[in-house]
């Protein structure tokens, strides 16, 4: 199985290096979408054996992972893992999603930050509420819901026609994967929080609530 690992980036010109200077002893090929950055992310990534693509305008990071999911597949990917560019997903951690994902055995592979600890009790309270409330209108518990960590086979991602532009991809994902019968499994992960008001913000945690309304009601 010809496994791609997928970073969307966007102004992580101050981590960057150490990401992916941790990733070099991974036997993964890497494509980074760097969304718009108007610092030096680019340049920097430029730097690596990776495979490196931009978007002139930031578009968000749902497209970001698009760009990138639809570049390893045309590169010949039969699967992908998803990885955050700030430095919280840890590369000891890719063992857990290729060994999963490699067993052919499930379709999506979800990271959970909530399986280990260390986790903010804002975050913490944040994502049950949000998993709480997936299953009850969908029927599908994913422990940790928005964390960007996680693998899923080209089939799962083809039949998934992801539309969510922002952070609400991560939602729609765990929405389609029960929707569409995948299987699918939870890995724990460590995470880092290096800066607290990175990341999902409250005004992008509304607009994640109010589409998990909205693709109840109209889909």
């Amino acid at each position: 199985m010809k496994i791609y690992l997928v970073i969307p980036a966007y102004n992580e010109a101050k981590r960057i290096d150490n990401l992916l200077e941790s990733l070099k002893g991974v036997n993964l090929p890497v494509i980074l979408v760097d969304d718009g950055s108007f610092d030096k992310t680019f340049q920097l990534a430029k730097k690596y054996p990776v495979t490196v693509l931009r978007h002139k305008v930031n578009l968000g990071k749902g497209a970001a992972l698009k760009t990138g999911c639809e570049a390893a597949i045309l590169l010949g990917a039969s699967a992908v893992i998803l990885m955050d560019s700030d430095g919280q997903h840890k590369a000891s951690d890719l063992p857990k999603f290729v060994g999963k994902i490699s067993m052919e055995t499930y379709d999506v592979v979800f990271g959970s930050r909530n399986l280990n600890i260390g986790v903010p009790l804002v975050r913490y309270i944040g994502n049950k509420i949000e998993s709480v409330l997936i299953s009850l209108l969908y029927g599908i518990y994913i422990s940790d819901p928005i964390c960007g960590f996680r693998a899923m086979t080209k089939k799962a991602y083809q039949k998934m026609k992801l539309e969510s532009a922002g952070y609400d991809i991560e939602t729609e994902m765990v929405i389609k994967t029960k929707h569409f019968g995948f299987k699918y499994c939870e890995v724990p992960v460590e995470t880092v929080y290096y800066d607290k008001f990175k990341g999902v913000t409250i005004l992008d945690a509304l607009g994640i609530f109010t589409n998990i309304l909205k693709w109840k009601i109209f889909k």
